[in-house]
C-alpha cells in the first residue's frame, strides 16, 4: 500500500513535469468523438487516472480476499484450539481415572498382603505377560518407608514386540 502511494506521487511528479515543458494542444479524435484544442498532458494523466482506479480497484479487491482467508483462518484456529483444549482435559481426566484405578488396584494387593503376611491374590491376573510377576509383598512398615519413591523405569515394549506377542497368544487383543 506504501508503496503504491510512493509510485503515485512519483507518476503525478512526472507528469507534472511533462505538463510545464509540453503547453502546447492539438486535437483528439478516438472513435466517434472529437476533441479539439486539448492540452498534451491530458491524455497522460488520463491514462495515468485508469491505471492508478485499475491498482487501486486490484488492491482492495486483493485487501478484501486477504481479509477473509485470515478471517477464516482464524475461525479454524479458534475451533480447533478449543478442540485441543476440550482433549486435553479429556485427556487430564482419563489421567486421574487411571492414577485411581491403579492406586486402587494396589492398594487391594497390598491391603491384603499387610493383612495376612502372604502374596496377594487379585481377583483377576492384571499383570501383562511381559511383566515380571514374582514380586514381595509389601508390609505396612515398607509402604510407609518407600512412599515417595517411584517404581523403577520399564521400557514399553517396541510395536514389533507387541505384535509377535499377540500373534504368539501372550497379549490380548485390545493392548
Amino acid at each position: 500500500m506504501i508503496l503504491f502511494l510512493i509510485l503515485l506521487i512519483i507518476v503525478a511528479a512526472g507528469v507534472g513535469l511533462y505538463a510545464m515543458e509540453n503547453t502546447g494542444s492539438h486535437d483528439v479524435t478516438l472513435w466517434q468523438w472529437h476533441w479539439s484544442a486539448v492540452p498534451d498532458w491530458v491524455p497522460v494523466v488520463v491514462a495515468a487516472a485508469v491505471i492508478g482506479g485499475l491498482f487501486l480497484l486490484y488492491m482492495l479487491y486483493s485487501g478484501l480476499v486477504h481479509g477473509v482467508h485470515v478471517g477464516s483462518m482464524r475461525r479454524r484456529v479458534t475451533t480447533r484450539e478449543s478442540t485441543i483444549n476440550d482433549l486435553r482435559r479429556e485427556n487430564q481426566g482419563l489421567r486421574e481415572e487411571n492414577a485411581r484405578v491403579r492406586s486402587e488396584l494396589r492398594g487391594m494387593d497390598r491391603g491384603v498382603a499387610a493383612t495376612t503376611g502372604a502374596p496377594a491374590t487379585p481377583e483377576r491376573d492384571t499383570t501383562p505377560a511381559h511383566q515380571e510377576t514374582d514380586r514381595e509383598p509389601v508390609m505396612a512398615a515398607d509402604a510407609a518407608d518407600r512412599s515417595g519413591t517411584a517404581t523403577p523405569y520399564r521400557a514399553r515394549p517396541t510395536f514389533g514386540e507387541r505384535v509377535r506377542a499377540f500373534f504368539s497368544g501372550r497379549e490380548p487383543a485390545g493392548y
